[in-house]
């Protein structure tokens, strides 16, 4: 083989890794962003799909096990109705009664067993930035 047809060959494979790493991270930013509601609206046709799923955490539902590393909590929509979320990781600082949470998982039967759980920040929060900036 001359080396004319190895460096064309060790070429190929490179663009075709940048390719194949380009569509993936594509196919992974492409998610966009569903409510509760929407979610239990579509969940029959959402399970073992990737979601980013929006909402409030419902009230006297959050169930934090440190033994296990479980965190249990429901999602709740405009409509009121609720959405089951397993963690398994550490519990957020600000995660309690109320505050709204995007949550990046795949839906299990009506539960939303989720990868990662992110709490937005409480407004106060945001105002004392916003006044240390000035």
């Amino acid at each position: 083989m001359s080396i004319r047809v190895k460096v064309a060959a060790a070429v190929l494979v490179v663009v075709a890794g940048i390719a194949y790493l380009s569509l993936m991270g594509f196919q992974s930013a492409k998610t966009y962003y569903l409510s509760v509601d929407q979610t239990l609206e579509q969940a029959g046709g959402l399970g073992g799909e990737f979601l980013r799923v929006y909402g409030k955490v419902e009230p006297g539902t959050v169930d934090w096990t440190a033994r296990d590393v479980t965190l249990q909590f429901a999602m709740a929509g405009e409509s009121g109705r609720t959405l089951p979320v397993v963690y398994k990781g550490v519990k957020p600082d600000l995660l309690q009664d109320g505050v709204d949470v995007v949550v990046e998982g795949r839906l299990q039967g009506n539960t939303l067993v989720a990868d990662r759980v992110m709490v937005k920040c409480p407004s106060k929060y945001e105002a004392a930035g916003t006044q240390a900036a000035r």
